[in-house]
């Protein structure tokens, strides 16, 4: 995630996985299949040694000995989140069985793009109690794309066969948590809350905010895709929102964001792209008031991005960075941690909901000619 935002909080710092435990599966870290273990920050060190009353100072430099320099595995995210644990089943390169790995975070503030003009958003038509948002779930396949997974959230539990609820502490946010018991369904939408909830706070911050996340690891890989995520979310200073695909076989980057923000003022989104060892990003924001349902998207094809408001697409990335390996679907929330980043105050509401009223994914089968419905 990326782009900092005059709001102060960079895109690139939203929420990003924490541990698992039990049943609650967080993405972030890497499968048991890949044989490492959580990964660790950089270590850099300078050694002086005396030799003879002569002092002899060793500096590291790139490309030079690395005397004293141990790279022991970061393994980055979304920005503003790191996992810290959480073993993950093994995974495919096609829908199925097996949850893999997804984000962590590493903290990388990146200039604010420009943001793009909004397409004229579809306007929001009268919920109903099929549809809180107004717009209906869409139905069979689309030309070039094959329905994989959907999910309309009609039920009075979230389904753990599509959905792996987050749980623990983001690293590198010592007043986020997340825990499975703020991810809700019911009313037909899934409700990714924010509150300050002493039962299920970090540990070592037990008056802190408690947020939600889910990830598809546990139904759904793939190599590229068109994903579209029905949702809003209320206002709320410090409290951020991201969805994004993650690196299902573990290691970071790449990383692609299709809604982000980072601010408690919901009137654009962020979409990045992240690749490579030294994060480099390229990103795109769209203004709009997101209090309110839209409809974000993504559609990911080799070489290509195109990201899309209410079926329209509103900015494009063409780039050989474009990943080309198997990725997951994460939605999240997450509290930000005074003096690091915009974090809750007196003005954010006793509870910020992201609500999403669907999910639809679909593979990526360029020659099919689709059989919507």
């Amino acid at each position: 995630m990326a782009g900092q935002l005059g709001d102060g909080m960079s895109d690139n710092e939203v929420p990003e996985r924490a541990s698992g435990g039990g049943s609650a599966w967080v993405p972030g870290s890497p499968s048991p299949d890949a044989g490492e273990g959580p990964p660790k920050t950089p270590l850099f060190r300078q050694r002086r040694v005396l030799f003879g009353g002569v002092l002899v100072v060793i500096l590291l430099a790139a490309g030079g000995i690395a005397l004293g320099m141990r790279n022991s595995g970061k393994k980055p995210g979304h920005p503003s989140f790191l996992v810290v644990q959480s073993p993950s089943p093994g995974s495919t390169d096609s829908p199925g069985a097996g949850p893999s790995s997804a984000p962590s975070s590493s903290p990388r503030r990146s200039p604010s793009p420009s943001p793009s003009a909004a397409p004229s958003p579809t306007p929001n038509p009268s919920p109903t109690s099929d549809d809180p948002s107004g717009v209906p779930m869409p139905t069979g396949n689309l030309p070039g794309w094959t329905m994989v997974l959907s999910d309309d959230f009609t039920g009075n539990a979230v389904n753990q066969n599509r959905w792996s609820p987050y749980s623990g502490q983001p690293g590198g946010d010592p007043n986020g948590w997340w825990d499975p018991s703020h991810v809700v369904e019911g009313g037909g939408v899934l409700n990714l809350e924010t509150y300050v909830d002493p039962s299920h706070a970090n540990p070592a911050n037990p008056n802190g905010y408690v947020s939600g996340g889910v990830s598809s690891g546990q139904a759904l890989h793939q190599t590229y895709g068109k994903y579209e995520v029905r949702f809003r979310i209320d206002q709320g200073d410090g409290i951020a929102s991201a969805l994004l695909l993650w690196p299902a076989e573990g290691g970071w980057p790449p990383e692609i964001d299709f809604a982000e923000n980072g601010s408690g003022v919901r009137d654009h989104m962020t979409a990045t792209l992240h690749y490579g060892a030294a994060d480099n990003t390229i990103a795109k924001t769209v203004n709009g008031n997101f209090t309110t349902w839209h409809t974000l998207g993504v559609e990911w094809t080799p070489g290509h991005l195109a990201f899309t408001l209410d079926g329209t697409t509103w900015g494009t990335i063409t780039d050989p960075n474009v990943p080309s390996e198997p990725m997951e679907l994460d939605m999240q929330a997450q509290a930000g941690t005074c003096g690091q980043d915009p974090c809750p105050g007196a003005s954010t509401p006793s509870k910020v909901d992201m609500q999403i009223d669907w999910v639809a994914v679909y593979a990526y089968t360029p020659g099919s000619t689709g059989s919507s419905t």
